[in-house]
């Protein structure tokens, strides 16, 4: 007996040892497929959007979730799990954080612990050596102990499903991307006294065209703003978005370009009988802009142009909305910068006229600063700071509607084993208002500090 069990025992050593000598040969040959995605994915890189329109913002939230894709499948051994022609990769997260201002009140705040299990699913399908189908979720549930009337599902922006086709000198994109966001203070600006659950979807087409020193791209979005808060101020609507971007290679480091957007509001008034008035739009922008890869390890990008929001007039009586057109110019600039093995940081500044919260139409100033550190082993610390002036572009009859948000956060987090990594983080929001008709809420300070756990399957 004893015998047969080594024997039994030699041979699933045998079996095991094949089957990870497969896996790794599997693996080399994806390495080498998505290898085969990276020139495309740096000429995506080249081509730079603008804050200054929704249109041109929707394209940059384009690019930058197919450039953080494209980053992801250059990681060796990114995907732990191949089935059939795709690859994929799981991921758990546990938050648990303690907020001072659930409601973020000025007077009388309410606080609350936050449970947050989540789950993150990412996919990669090479359908050919050139095209590819990518599918991206991190979906999870905000458990308020004490508040269960903010409890709600949330899905972290950059979720969505993404199909690259490669046709000669053109990427075409295909995506549909969904995102739920749960603070109020992350739609700055934003006039509920609670946290503000919105949903924004937006299914479009984008197309790159390169022609080695030429490149041009084309992209169009439709876009779906839904209030899921229990007590809707704000009427869900829908925006249709086009954007041209054409640039020329100086060098192959620099490029300079034309770009040109324009976007189409539809509000909802029936979407609740509790909701504002807000009048539909149309935007354009058009401008120019610059990037500039300075060295390996700094990038700069400007864009400027000039930007004309014209609303409709829409309501009645105390809800009239007096509306006039809007122009002024916009500005992004951004730099990032890797100092060295253990600093590096981003910053970006500039003023913007795009859609907020649920579809509102604003323009603000900001800058956003984000440093992060890997001073010592298996440890990484960030603290982002972000400041934002801005203005509903539109008055009621009640009043205007401006704001100043400043906030400022750390982040230290710690990898654990090869599998495990927790953190721990602290945020600071205080946002200034002059909101007519609430003004009791209009001013607020928020203190959130928490707990995560990761664990990569």
């Amino acid at each position: 007996m004893l015998h047969q069990f080594h024997k039994v025992v030699a041979r699933l050593e045998f079996f095991f040892q094949n089957v990870v000598i497969n896996q790794k040969m599997i693996q080399r040959e994806w390495c080498r497929r998505l290898g085969c995605l990276f020139p495309a994915a740096g000429l995506l890189a080249l081509v730079g959007t603008a804050h200054g329109q929704e249109a041109l913002r929707l394209s940059e939230a384009g690019d930058q979730a197919a450039e953080a894709q494209h980053q992801a499948n250059a990681a060796t051994g990114y995907y732990n799990f191949l089935l059939g022609p795709t690859a994929w990769r799981f991921s758990s997260g546990l938050d648990c954080s303690y907020n001072d201002n659930v409601r973020l009140e000025q007077t009388g705040a309410e606080d609350d612990f936050i449970i947050r299990p989540s789950l993150n699913t990412q996919m990669h399908w090479p359908v050919t050596l050139k095209n590819s189908l990518d599918f991206t979720m991190n979906i999870g549930y905000s458990d308020y102990v004490q508040h269960s009337d903010l409890s709600q599902v949330f899905i972290t922006p950059g979720s969505g499903l993404s199909f690259d086709v490669y046709v000669g000198d053109f990427k075409i994109n295909l995506h549909d991307r969904i995102g739920i966001t749960e603070y109020s203070y992350q739609n700055a600006g934003a006039s509920a006294n609670q946290n503000l659950e919105s949903l924004q979807n937006t299914v479009g087409i984008g197309a790159l065209w390169d022609l080695g020193n030429i490149v041009s791209s084309f992209g169009y979005d439709h876009a779906n703003y839904v209030s899921l808060s229990q007590n809707q101020e704000q009427p869900d609507s829908a925006s249709e978005n086009i954007n041209v971007k054409s640039g020329v290679n100086i060098r192959p480091e620099w490029q300079v370009g034309l770009e040109a957007g324009g976007t189409l509001i539809n509000s909802d008034q029936a979407s609740s009988p509790s909701v504002q008035a807000t009048p539909d739009a149309v935007q354009w922008s058009a401008g120019v802009y610059s990037t500039v890869k300075i060295s390996d390890y700094m990038n700069v990008e400007i864009h400027g142009g000039y930007t004309v929001y014209t609303p409709d007039n829409t309501g009645t009586g105390t809800n009239k909305v007096s509306t006039s057109d809007t122009s002024g110019f916009y500005l992004s600039a951004s730099l990032t910068h890797r100092v060295n093995r253990w600093l590096n940081y981003s910053l970006t500044a500039g003023r913007s006229t795009d859609l907020a919260a649920a579809g509102q139409a604003q323009s603000y100033y900001y800058v956003r600063l984000t440093p992060s550190c890997s001073l010592f082993r298996k440890y990484s610390i960030s603290t982002p700071v972000w400041w934002q002036e801005g203005t509903r572009i539109y008055n009621t009859t009640q009043g205007s509607s401006d704001y100043d948000q400043i906030g400022v956060g750390v982040n230290v987090n710690r990898t654990i084993t090869q599998k495990l990594s927790a953190g721990v983080y602290y945020d600071f929001v205080q946002e200034t208002s002059n909101q007519a008709g609430n003004q009791a809420n209009a001013n607020y300070t928020d203190n959130i500090v928490g707990l995560n756990l990761t664990y990569q399957f």
